[in-house]
């Protein structure tokens, strides 16, 4: 959205009468302009921002200390844009956390909503089994990482966690003891999925 102004005004050889349309043109533009994404003159608190629009891909070049910038570019999965961080060392995807879950474990699996993010469903399927479904587009293909872990199932008994991914947005958590490799079902555990 173009917002209008009025360059070099007022001018010094202009009537200051002949400039105040457009003075007050520019005036009522920067309040506009700020308050695009911003708290502007009237509210409290005033230049604060609301939020952060980044508009377009606009990579940035090499950054030396103690220069840095964030900006927005094609991810690696999808060409989505991914809020990328640059500074001397190299460039860092911001947003590699696609979703995470705390569930409580057993015969019936519950997702805790206030500890989750792009998470569907969760269900059992069997002992030390859970089908893990995360919501649509929290990933973009059926590459990507799963870090999960879970409390002990008793004081004395701990479990190790794998995972298969089954498809875009699906895979299979398989808890087992530490010993013996007993499928079993733990009374909670939590998982993060990552992807660039």
């Amino acid at each position: 959205m173009p917002i209008p102004y009025n360059n070099n005004i007022p001018d010094a050889p202009n009537d200051p009468s002949a400039d105040q349309p457009k003075m007050r043109t520019n005036t009522n533009s920067t309040d506009a302009i700020i308050a695009i994404d911003h708290y502007t003159f009237a509210d409290a608190p005033a230049g604060q921002h609301k939020q952060v629009v980044l508009a377009g891909k606009n990579a940035q070049g090499a950054q030396t200390d103690p220069s840095s910038a964030v900006y927005s570019a094609s991810g690696t999965a999808s060409s989505v844009s991914n809020l990328i961080y640059r500074n001397q060392n190299g460039v860092f995807p911001l947003n590699c956390v696609r979703a995470w879950g705390l569930v409580t474990g057993g015969v019936g699996p519950a997702v805790v909503a206030s500890q989750s993010v792009n998470v569907s469903a969760v269900a059992r399927s069997a002992v030390g089994k859970y089908t893990v479904t995360l919501t649509a587009n929290a990933v973009s293909t059926a590459n990507f990482a799963v870090i999960a872990c879970s409390t002990l199932t008793t004081s004395s008994v701990g479990t190790q966690v794998g995972y298969v991914l089954t498809g875009i947005g699906t895979f299979e958590l398989n808890f087992v003891t530490l010993s013996g490799n007993a499928f079993v079902d733990p009374t909670q555990f939590s998982f993060m999925v990552l992807q660039i």
